[in-house]
């Protein structure tokens, strides 16, 4: 799949803010992988924002090499300049069609719902994957969410990718028809959520992030099938 190519997602000071507030649903989704260890694997991040995930990851679970995927050129540069010593690169998404086979498990962090094709995604992850791989998807925007309808909005007048209507019922068929077996959880987020009393777009209340965080909040588990 060739993604669209965009200079940026958003200001930079929105994309710390938004790599801040994902902080605890990226430990509780490193808490909920089922591997004890990634010693010597190969990861793939899909949307890798500014390379925020695989750097908290890598300081529970060391792994042999990672790279990391975007649409966005600057945070694509802006993870290359912040990753320290972890064994990442990052590309644009384009970079992906020349990794056929190479990764043990790849992850995504709530950007399945921007992609427009989401047969042609699963299809590309599986080629991306060795016999064997695992594909791990956290999702909060769906359509069985019920904040979903009003998010949908919000997210069409800022972004400058789409935003699809995918149920949990559409992304299960999609990874199952390609080749993938499914298994799915909630990603429950413990502990103290910061919240931004402030922000009249998303969260409307207390009531909804903690319900978002540990009710609405999924993870696939998306084994390909050797």
């Amino acid at each position: 799949m060739t993604a669209v190519q965009v200079e940026t997602w958003d200001d930079c000071e929105g994309e710390m803010s938004m790599e801040e507030g994902h902080g605890p649903s990226w430990e509780a989704f490193i808490n909920h992988l089922a591997e004890d260890s990634f010693e010597g694997k190969s990861l793939l991040d899909f949307g890798c924002n500014r390379g925020g995930f695989l750097r908290a990851l890598y300081k529970r679970k060391p792994f042999a090499k990672a790279l990391g995927v975007d649409i966005a050129l600057d945070s694509v540069q802006d993870a290359e300049a912040r990753k320290g010593n972890i064994p990442a690169e990052y590309k644009h998404n384009d970079a992906l069609a020349d990794y056929k086979g190479a990764f043990d498990f790849a992850f995504s962090h709530e950007v399945v719902y921007l992609i427009p094709d989401l047969k042609a995604h699963a299809q590309e992850i599986y080629d991306a994957l060795k016999p064997g791989g695992v594909y791990y998807v956290a999702i909060g925007e769906y359509t069985d969410n019920p904040l979903w309808e009003r998010w949908y909005k919000t997210v069409s007048e800022f972004s400058p990718v789409a935003p699809q209507n995918y149920s949990l019922q559409d992304m299960a068929e999609a990874f199952g028809e390609s080749g993938f077996d499914v298994s799915v959880r909630r990603l429950v987020c413990d502990g103290f959520l910061p919240y931004d009393y402030t922000d009249k777009k998303y969260l409307l209340s207390p009531m909804e992030l903690v319900q978002f965080m540990t009710e609405y909040m999924m993870l696939f588990r998306l084994e390909k099938r050797a």
